[in-house]
Protein backbone atom coordinates (compact mmCIF):
# COMPACT_ATOMS: atom_id res chain seq x y z
CA UNK A 1 0.00 0.00 0.00
CA UNK A 2 3.12 2.21 0.76
CA UNK A 3 4.49 1.44 -2.68
CA UNK A 4 1.18 2.66 -4.33
CA UNK A 5 1.32 5.68 -2.52
CA UNK A 6 4.95 6.62 -3.53
CA UNK A 7 4.04 5.92 -7.04
CA UNK A 8 0.50 7.91 -7.06
CA UNK A 9 2.54 10.66 -5.33
CA UNK A 10 5.42 11.01 -8.12
CA UNK A 11 2.68 10.51 -11.13
CA UNK A 12 0.75 13.63 -9.73
CA UNK A 13 4.05 15.58 -9.19
CA UNK A 14 5.34 14.28 -12.53
CA UNK A 15 2.06 15.87 -14.47
CA UNK A 16 1.92 18.74 -12.20
CA UNK A 17 5.80 19.54 -13.03
CA UNK A 18 4.80 19.76 -16.50
CA UNK A 19 2.08 22.23 -16.29
CA UNK A 20 3.45 24.39 -13.81
CA UNK A 21 5.98 25.32 -16.70
CA UNK A 22 3.98 24.96 -19.95
CA UNK A 23 6.13 27.34 -22.22
CA UNK A 24 9.39 24.95 -21.44
CA UNK A 25 7.22 21.99 -21.84
CA UNK A 26 5.89 22.68 -24.84
CA UNK A 27 9.24 23.24 -25.79
CA UNK A 28 10.77 20.66 -24.80
CA UNK A 29 7.56 18.50 -26.48
CA UNK A 30 7.98 20.10 -29.73
CA UNK A 31 11.86 19.76 -30.14
CA UNK A 32 11.51 16.12 -29.14
CA UNK A 33 8.91 15.63 -31.87
CA UNK A 34 11.22 17.84 -34.44
CA UNK A 35 14.19 15.53 -33.67
CA UNK A 36 12.36 12.09 -33.64
CA UNK A 37 10.90 13.03 -37.25
CA UNK A 38 13.94 13.69 -38.62
CA UNK A 39 15.37 10.35 -36.92
CA UNK A 40 12.11 8.31 -38.71
CA UNK A 41 12.99 9.78 -41.83
CA UNK A 42 16.17 8.58 -41.97
CA UNK A 43 15.18 5.66 -40.41
CA UNK A 44 12.91 4.69 -42.88
CA UNK A 45 15.17 5.69 -46.09
CA UNK A 46 17.57 3.35 -44.35
CA UNK A 47 15.51 0.29 -44.07
CA UNK A 48 14.31 0.42 -47.59
CA UNK A 49 17.93 1.29 -49.15
CA UNK A 50 18.76 -2.23 -47.15
CA UNK A 51 15.06 -3.79 -48.10
CA UNK A 52 16.47 -2.43 -51.85
CA UNK A 53 19.81 -4.33 -51.61
CA UNK A 54 18.64 -7.83 -50.27
CA UNK A 55 15.97 -7.29 -53.40
CA UNK A 56 19.31 -6.83 -55.88
CA UNK A 57 21.49 -8.78 -54.52
CA UNK A 58 20.33 -11.66 -56.68
CA UNK A 59 20.48 -9.03 -60.03
CA UNK A 60 24.00 -8.04 -59.10
CA UNK A 61 24.78 -12.13 -58.94
CA UNK A 62 23.58 -12.47 -62.33
CA UNK A 63 25.36 -11.72 -65.75
CA UNK A 64 23.13 -11.63 -69.20
CA UNK A 65 24.67 -13.45 -71.71
CA UNK A 66 23.52 -12.73 -75.47
CA UNK A 67 24.45 -14.89 -78.14
CA UNK A 68 25.34 -14.20 -81.35
CA UNK A 69 22.17 -14.35 -84.08
CA UNK A 70 21.39 -17.06 -86.08
CA UNK A 71 23.64 -19.55 -84.69
CA UNK A 72 22.70 -22.92 -84.35
CA UNK A 73 21.07 -25.10 -81.29
CA UNK A 74 24.18 -26.99 -81.47
CA UNK A 75 25.98 -23.87 -80.77
CA UNK A 76 24.20 -22.59 -78.03
CA UNK A 77 24.67 -25.80 -76.16
CA UNK A 78 28.10 -25.66 -76.38
CA UNK A 79 28.10 -22.24 -75.13
CA UNK A 80 25.88 -23.04 -72.05
CA UNK A 81 28.44 -26.14 -71.83
CA UNK A 82 31.37 -23.98 -71.42
CA UNK A 83 29.87 -21.29 -69.07
CA UNK A 84 28.87 -24.08 -66.73
CA UNK A 85 32.18 -25.22 -66.61
CA UNK A 86 33.80 -21.47 -65.36
CA UNK A 87 34.89 -21.77 -61.32
CA UNK A 88 32.27 -19.12 -59.68
CA UNK A 89 29.24 -20.12 -62.38
CA UNK A 90 26.28 -21.47 -59.77
CA UNK A 91 23.52 -21.55 -62.62
CA UNK A 92 22.59 -20.95 -66.39
CA UNK A 93 19.02 -20.70 -67.59
CA UNK A 94 18.09 -19.81 -70.84
CA UNK A 95 15.79 -17.39 -71.72
CA UNK A 96 14.02 -16.89 -75.29
CA UNK A 97 13.55 -13.47 -76.68
CA UNK A 98 9.79 -14.05 -76.77
CA UNK A 99 9.71 -15.03 -73.10
CA UNK A 100 11.67 -12.13 -72.35
CA UNK A 101 9.32 -9.83 -74.27
CA UNK A 102 6.31 -11.62 -72.30
CA UNK A 103 7.71 -10.85 -69.10
CA UNK A 104 8.43 -6.92 -70.05
CA UNK A 105 4.50 -6.93 -71.27
CA UNK A 106 3.28 -8.34 -67.93
CA UNK A 107 5.80 -5.95 -65.70
CA UNK A 108 4.63 -2.85 -67.70
CA UNK A 109 0.89 -3.77 -66.23
CA UNK A 110 -1.60 -1.62 -67.76
CA UNK A 111 0.46 0.20 -70.20
CA UNK A 112 1.59 -3.12 -71.90
CA UNK A 113 -1.18 -2.19 -74.51
CA UNK A 114 1.70 0.09 -75.71
CA UNK A 115 3.98 -2.07 -76.78
CA UNK A 116 1.27 -4.63 -79.30
CA UNK A 117 2.81 -3.98 -82.59
CA UNK A 118 5.87 -3.43 -81.48
CA UNK A 119 9.17 -5.80 -83.22
CA UNK A 120 10.31 -7.83 -80.73
CA UNK A 121 13.99 -6.28 -80.36
CA UNK A 122 15.36 -8.63 -77.54
CA UNK A 123 17.61 -11.63 -78.39
CA UNK A 124 18.08 -15.18 -76.84
CA UNK A 125 20.12 -15.45 -73.92
CA UNK A 126 21.58 -17.27 -71.25
CA UNK A 127 20.98 -15.69 -67.57
CA UNK A 128 24.16 -16.70 -65.17
CA UNK A 129 23.85 -16.34 -61.70
CA UNK A 130 26.85 -16.36 -59.93
CA UNK A 131 27.95 -17.50 -56.21
CA UNK A 132 29.79 -14.44 -55.07
CA UNK A 133 29.38 -10.96 -56.18
CA UNK A 134 32.96 -10.23 -55.99
CA UNK A 135 33.32 -12.47 -59.23
CA UNK A 136 31.41 -10.94 -61.55
CA UNK A 137 34.10 -9.24 -63.18
CA UNK A 138 36.06 -11.95 -63.32
CA UNK A 139 33.67 -14.67 -64.60
CA UNK A 140 31.64 -12.24 -66.94
CA UNK A 141 35.66 -11.51 -68.71
CA UNK A 142 35.97 -15.39 -69.37
CA UNK A 143 32.42 -15.56 -70.59
CA UNK A 144 33.00 -12.81 -73.23
CA UNK A 145 36.03 -14.63 -74.50
CA UNK A 146 33.50 -17.98 -75.72
CA UNK A 147 32.93 -18.05 -79.64
CA UNK A 148 29.14 -17.79 -80.17
CA UNK A 149 28.70 -14.76 -77.27
CA UNK A 150 27.85 -11.45 -78.54
CA UNK A 151 27.39 -9.55 -75.26
CA UNK A 152 27.91 -9.64 -71.24
CA UNK A 153 25.75 -7.42 -69.00
CA UNK A 154 25.90 -7.24 -65.29
CA UNK A 155 25.04 -4.39 -62.86
CA UNK A 156 28.02 -4.39 -60.48
CA UNK A 157 29.47 -0.87 -61.01
CA UNK A 158 25.64 0.58 -61.11
CA UNK A 159 25.49 -1.76 -56.95
CA UNK A 160 28.52 -0.10 -56.04
CA UNK A 161 27.42 3.07 -56.72
CA UNK A 162 24.49 2.66 -54.87
CA UNK A 163 26.32 0.74 -51.53
CA UNK A 164 28.28 3.87 -51.82
CA UNK A 165 25.14 6.01 -51.86
CA UNK A 166 23.61 4.30 -49.24
CA UNK A 167 26.85 4.50 -47.01
CA UNK A 168 26.66 8.46 -47.14
CA UNK A 169 22.93 8.06 -46.30
CA UNK A 170 23.64 6.15 -43.08
CA UNK A 171 26.75 8.08 -41.89
CA UNK A 172 25.02 11.64 -42.39
CA UNK A 173 21.77 10.16 -41.15
CA UNK A 174 23.59 9.20 -38.21
CA UNK A 175 25.61 12.46 -37.67
CA UNK A 176 22.28 15.02 -37.83
CA UNK A 177 20.51 12.47 -35.40
CA UNK A 178 23.34 12.04 -32.57
CA UNK A 179 23.31 16.21 -32.95
CA UNK A 180 19.71 16.40 -32.34
CA UNK A 181 19.47 14.31 -29.92
CA UNK A 182 21.74 15.87 -27.76
CA UNK A 183 19.95 19.27 -28.37
CA UNK A 184 16.75 17.64 -27.29
CA UNK A 185 18.82 15.82 -23.68
CA UNK A 186 19.92 19.55 -23.12
CA UNK A 187 16.24 21.13 -23.78
CA UNK A 188 14.54 18.48 -21.52
CA UNK A 189 17.44 19.13 -19.03
CA UNK A 190 16.91 22.79 -18.93
CA UNK A 191 13.31 22.10 -18.33
CA UNK A 192 13.69 19.88 -15.21
CA UNK A 193 16.00 21.96 -14.35
CA UNK A 194 14.18 25.18 -13.65
CA UNK A 195 11.83 22.88 -11.76
CA UNK A 196 14.27 21.65 -9.64
CA UNK A 197 15.23 25.01 -9.04
CA UNK A 198 12.02 25.98 -7.30
CA UNK A 199 11.76 23.15 -5.05
CA UNK A 200 15.37 22.96 -4.66
CA UNK A 201 14.98 23.81 -0.27
CA UNK A 202 11.90 21.33 -0.74
CA UNK A 203 14.44 18.74 -1.86
CA UNK A 204 17.27 19.84 0.30
CA UNK A 205 14.56 19.37 3.44
CA UNK A 206 12.70 16.14 2.51
CA UNK A 207 16.83 14.75 1.91
CA UNK A 208 17.65 15.97 5.40
CA UNK A 209 14.68 13.87 7.14
CA UNK A 210 15.60 11.01 5.76
CA UNK A 211 13.39 10.65 2.22
CA UNK A 212 15.74 8.48 -0.47
CA UNK A 213 16.88 9.59 -3.54
CA UNK A 214 14.35 7.69 -5.60
CA UNK A 215 11.83 9.10 -3.89
CA UNK A 216 12.95 12.18 -4.69
CA UNK A 217 14.04 11.75 -8.58
CA UNK A 218 10.55 9.98 -9.04
CA UNK A 219 8.60 13.25 -10.04
CA UNK A 220 11.12 13.76 -12.21
CA UNK A 221 11.64 11.12 -14.11
CA UNK A 222 8.31 11.22 -14.73
CA UNK A 223 7.89 14.99 -16.00
CA UNK A 224 10.41 13.61 -18.37
CA UNK A 225 9.19 10.41 -19.46
CA UNK A 226 5.99 11.88 -20.37
CA UNK A 227 7.60 14.68 -22.15
CA UNK A 228 9.32 12.24 -23.77
CA UNK A 229 6.59 10.05 -24.58
CA UNK A 230 4.48 12.95 -25.68
CA UNK A 231 6.69 13.60 -28.41
CA UNK A 232 7.86 10.40 -29.31
CA UNK A 233 4.28 9.62 -30.11
CA UNK A 234 3.94 12.69 -32.21
CA UNK A 235 6.41 11.88 -34.50
CA UNK A 236 5.37 8.57 -34.93
CA UNK A 237 1.87 9.92 -36.49
CA UNK A 238 3.58 12.15 -38.43
CA UNK A 239 6.44 9.66 -39.88
CA UNK A 240 3.64 7.21 -40.64
CA UNK A 241 1.33 9.67 -41.99
CA UNK A 242 4.23 10.72 -44.62
CA UNK A 243 5.25 7.37 -45.03
CA UNK A 244 1.61 6.29 -45.96
CA UNK A 245 0.96 9.14 -48.09
CA UNK A 246 4.34 8.87 -49.90
CA UNK A 247 4.17 4.93 -50.51
CA UNK A 248 0.37 5.49 -52.14
CA UNK A 249 1.69 8.08 -54.42
CA UNK A 250 4.48 6.03 -55.26
CA UNK A 251 4.32 2.60 -55.28
CA UNK A 252 2.82 2.38 -59.00
CA UNK A 253 5.67 4.03 -60.92
CA UNK A 254 8.37 2.16 -58.52
CA UNK A 255 7.27 -0.88 -58.55
CA UNK A 256 7.21 -0.49 -62.70
CA UNK A 257 11.26 0.45 -62.42
CA UNK A 258 12.50 -2.03 -60.02
CA UNK A 259 9.39 -4.27 -58.57
CA UNK A 260 7.93 -4.13 -55.46
CA UNK A 261 10.63 -3.75 -53.28
CA UNK A 262 9.23 -0.52 -50.85
CA UNK A 263 8.79 -2.12 -46.97
CA UNK A 264 4.57 -1.98 -46.58
CA UNK A 265 3.18 0.47 -44.28
CA UNK A 266 2.51 -2.57 -41.61
CA UNK A 267 6.03 -3.26 -41.06
CA UNK A 268 7.27 0.48 -41.05
CA UNK A 269 5.16 1.45 -38.43
CA UNK A 270 5.99 -1.46 -36.06
CA UNK A 271 9.22 -0.56 -36.37
CA UNK A 272 8.55 3.21 -36.26
CA UNK A 273 7.06 2.37 -33.04
CA UNK A 274 9.47 0.69 -31.26
CA UNK A 275 12.33 3.34 -32.28
CA UNK A 276 11.05 6.17 -31.65
CA UNK A 277 8.93 5.20 -28.46
CA UNK A 278 12.19 3.64 -26.88
CA UNK A 279 13.98 6.60 -27.98
CA UNK A 280 11.84 9.64 -26.84
CA UNK A 281 11.52 7.99 -23.52
CA UNK A 282 15.09 7.41 -23.17
CA UNK A 283 16.22 11.05 -23.96
CA UNK A 284 13.06 12.15 -21.31
CA UNK A 285 14.38 10.12 -18.69
CA UNK A 286 18.24 10.86 -19.40
CA UNK A 287 17.31 14.25 -19.36
CA UNK A 288 15.36 14.21 -15.81
CA UNK A 289 18.48 12.00 -14.18
CA UNK A 290 20.99 14.70 -15.06
CA UNK A 291 19.04 17.40 -14.09
CA UNK A 292 18.23 16.44 -10.73
CA UNK A 293 21.16 14.24 -9.42
CA UNK A 294 23.90 16.72 -8.06
CA UNK A 295 20.97 18.60 -6.12
CA UNK A 296 20.51 15.00 -4.28
CA UNK A 297 24.09 15.75 -2.64
CA UNK A 298 23.75 17.84 0.89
Amino acid sequence: MKLVSKCLYSLKQGIKGIFSNKTMSFISVISVTSALIILGIVFTIVLNINQFIQFAKDEINEVRVSMEANISEEEKAKIKEDISKITGVKEVEYKTKEKSFNDMKKSWGEEAYLLDGVENPLNDFYLVTIDNPDNLKTVSSKISKLGGVEEVKYNQDIMQNFLSMSNMVKKFGSIIIIALLLICLVIISNTIKSRVYSKKEEIQIIKYVGASNGFIIAPFIVEGFTIGMMGSLLAVGACVGMYGYILEKTTSIISKVVGNVALPLTSISMSLIAVLVITGISIGVLGSVLSVKKHLKV
